[in-house]
């Protein structure tokens, strides 16, 4: 399938961020009714304290609550901000103009943040791997040209080594080397 940039790719389920979401904001609720409250206890006291009708350091601990529920509060706060920057997660978007070349997951898998998705190729650049032998590894390095022919077509193109993958795995014995087509 042919994809633009910034079209909308893959939606993954996002429940649990919402439930978490609810959660989160019923417990601010609960502290902003608290803070509230504890607020108003802050300012009678202060009031008692001055007609000397209660001791200062009442006045203290009724502010050191105050102090302790903003801070809840605040957490709070910032515990939905990190739910809701994680749920934009959920939503996977293409990052250049392409097409799918291959698809990695289905729908229903598990997934975890990072794990690949879709293959996208873009039409605009394309890259060559070329696997050569792992014993050449040692004579070949970005920079180098390299000459590009298939069977299928009588054009060659002449290129230079982008970067080489210094992985050599044991069915291949051999070192992915990238050229830019």
């Amino acid at each position: 399938q042919v994809v633009k940039k910034g079209e909308v790719l893959v939606l993954l389920d996002a429940t649990d961020y919402n439930l978490q979401r609810t959660q989160a904001q019923a417990e601010e609720a609960r502290l902003e009714a608290l803070t509230n409250n504890q607020g108003r206890i802050v300012e009678r006291n202060q009031v008692l304290v001055q007609k000397k009708f209660i001791s200062q350091n009442a006045l203290e601990d009724a502010t050191t609550q105050q102090i302790a529920l903003q801070q809840q509060l605040d957490g709070a706060k910032a515990q939905i901000a990190i739910i809701d920057h994680t749920k934009t997660k959920t939503t996977v978007i293409a990052p250049i103009d392409g097409v799918v070349q291959k698809q990695i997951v289905s729908a229903g898998d598990f997934v975890k943040i990072g794990d690949p998705l879709l293959q996208i190729i873009s039409k605009q650049k394309l890259l060559a791997h070329l696997p050569l032998p792992e014993n050449i590894a040692a004579k070949i390095h970005a920079g180098i040209k390299v000459r590009l022919t298939t069977p299928t077509s009588s054009d060659e193109i002449i290129s230079t080594i982008r970067e080489l993958k210094p992985l050599i795995t044991e069915t291949s014995r051999s070192v992915d080397v990238i050229a830019a087509v």
